[in-house]
């Protein structure tokens, strides 16, 4: 059997985005993604997930709960199924109470082989000339967590004294094998740290100093590390993409560090060639505007028309910009040409114009042929896009390509423009009283409020909203008042307060909202005594309104 434990560690450090990405696709929304509920028939987007909370939710069919309820809802899997294909999913180690059984737990193996190459660049004068050369600081070798990897056999050393079985280290991507035995994946080598976007480390990327023909190499793929879903240091820089919408991606390590160096602290690198169909997910997380900054080589160049493809087909907002003369911005930032660096990164062109431009450069437009060859080119790629992204670039084709406008159609697709129902959240919407859901929301996000209003405030004041007042106060929660809960939590439109004083002062309104209620009804009935009601009533009012 799973402990318990082990299970609460997978919950945490699961992010249940990153989960439910790889089955929808998402797109945030406020605090909140949302997408396509997968368990009934949606038509608009209903299911919402929500990171802080570690939550999803349907509002229309209400399925929801935590990542492990998703997989077992999605996949038809029993709870201890879903729990291991999560472990899978996390690279995570789970732990069972049959000491017999008892699966390895995660010696850190990744962590320790880091703090040995940073003990060994601190101790490798070389290493540090080469990066003081290049720009580097202490400051920035100790936040990027750069290291220095030995000779292949005092690496293995290493992992003997530390206990770490060769075969892990093998699997985790530290070690490589042949005919000939276990060798370390990086020798003698600046090593650079290579962190998940929640900041577990999962591999290393490499720099020789020397002339060694492979400049760069990466941890091999393994059960931790996967690159083509990883951006370098995506980790640091997602509070400033976070809060300035853009995500500013290039080529390289240094070129990473240099860009945070310069201040440019939304930069991050891809570790291949180009981005992939894996990095959309993480891309869409933020809904911040892409910025490709590749190097004007052959290489760059094709990277930067593959990754302008991907991103324009699956409407991600993003511009290319390509830095002239072979140069990097390490390079100009290093040269303290960071002013010319912004320059340039201002020159940047929207992704679907610099596919189209690149498409039309390889024709000899002046011939009429090859002009219908390069249209037919572009064609195909804007039948790909959405009919009005298509046509959007109508008349940038019709001026580059020295057409007339009408003779550019750039969409297969007719555009049709069909009445769309409200999103499901308001069709299911029922009467509602907002500041019953405000003071409710701040009783789930600050318990203690409730606690110091206890005298003021009970079951009979939530006469719209009773069963969520219910689900908050019970102690033991059946699922239909866990979907009242999800509910609250996850729904943008209800605030909460933050400070106890406009709680309390919220209460008191919804107090007199009920007082002033029970006195209309009062007023329209038969009963005997309701003048004298009324005006024990209007006294509640006074005091609670602080009228003498």
């Amino acid at each position: 059997m799973i402990t318990q434990q082990s299970i609460e560690r997978l919950l945490e450090q699961t992010d249940i985005v990153d989960v439910v990405s790889h089955y929808v696709n998402l797109k945030r929304s406020g605090q909140n993604f949302v997408g396509l509920c997968p368990f009934h028939d949606d038509k608009n987007p209903s299911m919402s997930v929500n990171s802080q909370l570690n939550i999803f939710h349907c509002f229309s069919c209400k399925a929801g709960g935590n990542a492990i309820k998703f997989i077992m809802d999605y996949e038809k899997l029993n709870f201890p199924e879903a729990v291991e294909k999560l472990a899978n999913m996390q690279n995570f180690s789970l732990e069972y109470t049959n000491q017999n059984n008892i699966k390895m737990e995660n010696k850190k193996i990744l962590e320790l082989i880091s703090g040995f190459y940073k003990l060994n660049l601190s101790q490798n004068q070389t290493a540090l000339d080469y990066l003081y050369k290049r720009g580097f600081d202490n400051s920035l070798i100790e936040k990027f967590e750069l290291g220095w990897a030995p000779n292949s056999q005092n690496t293995i050393n290493f992992l003997k004294n530390e206990g770490i079985n060769l075969e892990e280290a093998n699997e985790v991507g530290i070690l490589k094998q042949s005919e000939n035995g276990f060798y370390a994946s990086f020798i003698d080598r600046i090593t650079f740290a290579i962190k998940n976007h929640t900041g577990k480390l999962v591999g290393f990327g490499g720099r020789t100093i020397s002339n060694h023909p492979a400049k760069y190499v990466n941890s091999p793929e393994s059960k931790v590390f996967d690159k083509s879903k990883t951006l370098y240091a995506y980790n640091l820089s997602k509070d400033e993409i976070f809060k300035t919408k853009e995500i500013l991606i290039v080529e390289g390590y240094m070129d990473v560090i240099m860009l945070h160096k310069a201040g440019f602290k939304n930069a991050v690198a891809v570790l291949g060639t180009a981005l992939t169909q894996n990095h959309l997910p993480l891309l869409r997380r933020s809904d911040a505007r892409v910025i490709l900054c590749f190097d004007g080589d052959e290489a760059g160049i094709n990277a930067a028309i593959k990754s302008a493809r991907l991103l324009s087909i699956n409407e991600i907002d993003s511009s290319v910009v390509i830095i002239p003369n072979r140069a990097d911005p390490a390079d100009l930032i290093q040269n303290g040409e960071i002013s010319k660096l912004e320059k340039i990164l201002n020159t940047r062109v929207e992704s679907g114009e610099f596919v189209i431009k690149n498409i039309v450069d390889s024709f000899e437009i002046q011939r009429p042929q090859q002009k219908q060859k390069a249209l037919n080119e572009i064609k195909k790629f804007t039948t790909t896009l959405k009919p009005i992204v298509a046509n959007g670039y109508k008349n940038f084709v019709a001026k580059i390509l020295n057409l007339d406008p009408s003779l550019v159609n750039l969409s297969l697709k007719n555009i049709n423009i069909k009445k769309t129902s409200a999103p499901n959240l308001e069709q299911q919407d029922k009467k509602r009283d907002y500041l019953e859901l405000q003071i409710l929301k701040s009783m789930i996000f600050h318990k203690d409020f409730f606690e110091k209003a206890k005298d003021i405030i009970n079951f009979n004041h939530f006469k719209t909203h009773f069963n969520e007042f219910t689900a908050i106060i019970s102690p033991q929660k059946d699922e239909n008042q866990n979907i009242f809960l999800r509910e609250l939590e996850l729904d943008e439109r209800i605030e909460i307060f933050t400070q106890f004083q406009d709680f309390k002062e919220a209460i008191k309104i919804l107090l007199i909202k009920k007082y002033e209620d029970r006195i209309i009804f009062l007023k329209n009935s038969n009963e005997i005594d309701k003048i004298s009601q009324i005006m024990e009533i209007q006294k509640i009012i006074r005091k609670l309104k602080g009228v003498k």
